[in-house]
């Protein structure tokens, strides 16, 4: 860096750059929309210089023909400005706070995001707080991650970027087995400083979502999944969901959550209920999801029956089971399952004991039955259903027996609130189950309140 004295100023020059070139005077006479700063400064230094004191004014990473455009736009408001400058214009307009300039080269900018690009103008707007641009960039790289993955920019960018960029749900893939490949490539451009994180990368690829061949042919072999325990762990969760389609509620992790791209997405499913007609109700047999994700309602399929009321519903994996209830008058121990894939009902079992009013819940994959109210009163009787085997088999019977109350699971029990006893008042009782030893245990305390669960 060479030091030359201009009018009274001291500027540190770029190496490669003349005297003649830096354009000084203009910083006196500017009168367009520079930055006030710069206007500020300009004024002090000239009065400064006049005193016979010298400045200093450190340029760093600025060369003359950048310079040399900043002051042309100031001084006519045009500009030329091409793919090759564009960058380096966006930064020294952004450190001399020409705002209209800056508008200027990200309007470029956006116009010029390709595949080959987006990452490094998105990390460039990230660094210079450009919120506009780092918008369209991160959209653009989401929406084109096929073609993204392709270059040989995505190798290249630091490791807190490249989790950030995978990670997100946004990410565009019809096949995460894409998204996989790209993390192994990043991995092995520079194993020797990469390889350390190779679970942490691994651990934002949606495994659960890849073919589980591909899981057993390709990821399984692949040295770098071999030598991480961790790496393996994640895979043996991976072939686990698709072993156990049943118990795939009690496996929700980041990695079970499908991608935007993906066409599945969790849905919050509402299943019958009554509506208000004047003075009367009515039993609804309509079933309708809410995306949460888009705020939208889809209908179901509705109910295979009318007028059935006091019925339990519980989600097992991708299906939906219905069990008891009562129609005209009657207390019922079918058990109904709605299949998501064929948007369809079909009888599937019979509860042991008919209910209604009672509680479902699943633990370890199998659906429990608790409780509720039966033909000659409250029920004791509670009773668990293989999925896969379909078969129910009765377990601990309930110490108290209640109907209508609330039950879930915590830390490997299964917990009852609560409820309506055989008196037909509200039970002030916490019911506890341990599947592993099967037994219950019970506290009734005044400490805790007495809870209705309707």
């Amino acid at each position: 860096m060479r030091v030359v004295t201009m009018n009274g100023i001291i500027f540190h020059l770029p190496q490669g750059v003349h005297d003649d070139d830096m354009l000084n005077s203009h910083f006196y006479s500017v009168n367009g929309p520079v930055s006030k700063n710069v206007i500020v400064f300009a004024r002090s230094s000239k009065e400064q210089a006049k005193n016979g004191e010298k400045l200093e004014l450190a340029m760093s990473n600025i060369n003359a023909e950048v310079l040399e455009l900043l002051l042309e736009f100031v001084y006519t408001g045009s500009l030329i400005i091409d793919s090759a400058n564009a960058k380096i214009l966006l930064e020294a307009a952004s450190k001399f706070q020409f705002h209209t300039f800056c508008k200027v080269c990200v309007s470029f900018l956006e116009k010029q995001l390709t595949a080959n690009n987006c990452l490094g103008i998105l990390a460039m707007a990230e660094a210079m707080q450009c919120v506009e641009l780092y918008n369209m960039a991160k959209a653009y790289a989401l929406q084109n991650f096929p073609e993204v993955a392709n270059q040989e920019e995505i190798l290249n960018i630091s490791r807190e970027d490249f989790v950030s960029y995978i990670s997100n749900d946004s990410l565009n893939t019809k096949a995460e087995e894409l998204v996989y490949e790209t993390v192994i490539k990043w991995i092995k451009k520079e194993p020797a400083s990469r390889a350390q994180h190779s679970a942490e990368l691994l651990a934002v690829v949606r495994l659960p979502f890849i073919h589980p061949s591909y899981l057993l042919n390709v990821v399984d072999n692949e040295e770098l999944i071999k030598s991480s325990e961790a790496c393996r762990d994640l895979v043996n969760e991976a072939k686990r969901y698709h072993m156990l389609p049943h118990a795939r509620q009690e496996m929700q992790t980041p990695r079970t959550r499908p991608r935007l791209s993906a066409g599945v997405a969790e849905v919050i499913v509402l299943v019958g209920g009554r509506q208000m007609i004047g003075m009367n109700q009515r039993t609804l047999t309509a079933v309708t999801c809410l995306n949460p994700q888009i705020n939208k309602w889809y209908p179901l399929a509705s109910l295979p029956f009318y007028d059935r009321e006091f019925f339990s519903v519980v989600s097992a994996g991708d299906n939906i089971y219905l069990s008891g209830g009562m129609e005209s008058g009657v207390t019922l121990a079918d058990v109904w399952c709605y299949m998501s894939l064929l948007d369809n009902w079909n009888l599937v079992s019979r509860m042991i004991v008919p209910r209604c009013r009672h509680n479902s819940l699943v633990y370890d994959g199998k659906i429990y039955t608790i409780g509720g109210l039966g033909v000659a009163g409250n029920v004791d009787h509670v009773e668990r259903y293989d999925t896969i085997i379909n078969q129910w088999e009765t377990v601990a019977a309930l110490p108290k027996p209640v109907h209508s109350a609330a039950a879930t699971v915590c830390g490997g029990k299964i917990y009852v609130f609560g409820g309506v006893n055989e008196a037909g008042r509200a039970a002030g009782v916490l019911q506890s189950y341990v599947p592993q030893t099967n037994t219950w245990s019970f506290i009734e305390s005044p400490m805790i309140g007495k809870v209705l669960c309707q």
